[in-house]
């Protein structure tokens, strides 16, 4: 497959490695339960679309692992509801950022984008 730049792929890229850094970079005491719930909304909503993408899943354990992780945070019985307490919430919100950065790195790493 030929190179692309990060403008003309499907997903966005940038938002979404935006969106992880800034969740990563989050600190509880600094943070409003708002922010962790919106942060976490966007986090979700990438991964769900990654989760649409031949990522290799079917060749690679690992990568067949990383599917079933983000399956299950996807649950809606599994998620943070408005009664779950906020440390609890921002580690949900952590979990779902390392999971989307893994699922981005794949995904970047099968469309071969470049750095333009």
């Amino acid at each position: 497959m030929s190179e692309a730049s990060v403008e003309n792929l499907p997903l966005d890229v940038e938002g979404a490695t935006d969106t992880v850094d800034t969740a990563l970079d989050m600190k509880l005491n600094a943070v409003t339960r708002q922010d962790i719930d919106t942060r976490t909304g966007a986090l979700l909503g990438f991964m769900r679309e990654l989760l649409t993408v031949d990522l290799g899943w079917e060749q690679r354990s690992e990568v067949m692992a990383l599917y079933r992780t983000c399956y299950h945070l996807l649950d809606l019985k599994r998620r943070p509801s408005s009664e779950t307490p906020a440390y609890e919430s921002f580690e949900f919100m952590r979990e779902a950022a390392l999971r989307t950065q893994a699922l981005l790195a794949l995904y970047v790493a099968k469309i071969g984008v470049s750095a333009s």
